[in-house]
């Protein structure tokens, strides 16, 4: 039998293609206004926009205040999650995959509580036992434990009972640390990261090893 007993994805580059269009958007209009170095999205991927923000401004220091990028992004957001951004249904699917077997399924997400909701509705994958931001958690963000510790104990779980499904090194690193069982979504990056206990590289991947886990043959 399976230890394990939830399952908890995060949202941006797993359930919703959202990567590349924030990417050319911390690009064109946030790290081009840096006064000193040159940011990348490893300063800003999987965490949420107001703590990158910060860090942006103190270690590079920013063109404007950070209520203006903040401002940006928020805008941006409305019509990614509502309209835009494309999704993996094959990746939604595992919500009933894991359901099946009776156990738990969640969103923790750096994204705003509203934005998660956004992509909940529209790609109707209610019921969840759990749907949780970092922005509600009490805590740091990703990559600190706290948000998937948090998400664990509002289950009445630990950490170490849930599979974690993230595809960022910084949200890599925070279910990691938190103590759960980590698959990368790893779609077309070769990155290695050693908090990773599985990398899957497409749906049908993932599939397999989640499947593996909660049937107790990995």
């Amino acid at each position: 039998m399976s230890e394990f007993r939830a399952v908890l994805f995060d949202m941006d580059g797993v359930l919703v293609d959202t990567e590349s269009h924030w990417h050319e958007l911390w690009e064109s209009a946030v790290f081009s206004d840096a006064i000193d170095g040159e940011p990348s999205r490893d300063d800003v991927r999987g965490r949420s926009y107001p703590e990158s923000i910060a860090d942006l401004e103190a270690n590079y220091g920013l063109d404007r205040d950070m209520a203006y990028y903040e401002e940006l992004l928020e805008e941006r957001a409305i019509d990614l999650y509502g309209e835009e951004a494309d999704a993996d249904t094959a990746v939604h699917e595992l919500f009933e995959f894991v359901r099946e077997r009776g156990l738990p399924v969640g969103i923790v997400s750096s994204a705003r509580g509203d934005w998660i909701q956004a992509v909940v509705d529209r790609f109707d994958l209610d019921p969840l036992d759990v749907q949780l931001s970092a922005f509600d958690a009490p805590g740091e963000g990703k990559p600190a434990p706290d948000v998937y510790e948090h998400a664990a104990a509002q289950l009445g779980l630990d950490p170490s009972e849930c599979v974690v499904i993230e595809d960022s090194t910084n949200g890599v690193r925070a279910a990691s640390a938190a103590g759960a069982t980590v698959i990368r979504f790893a779609l077309g990056e070769d990155v290695e990261l050693a908090e990773a206990d599985y990398v899957a590289t497409d749906a049908a991947d993932l599939k397999r090893i989640l499947g593996e886990l909660l049937d107790g043959d990995s």
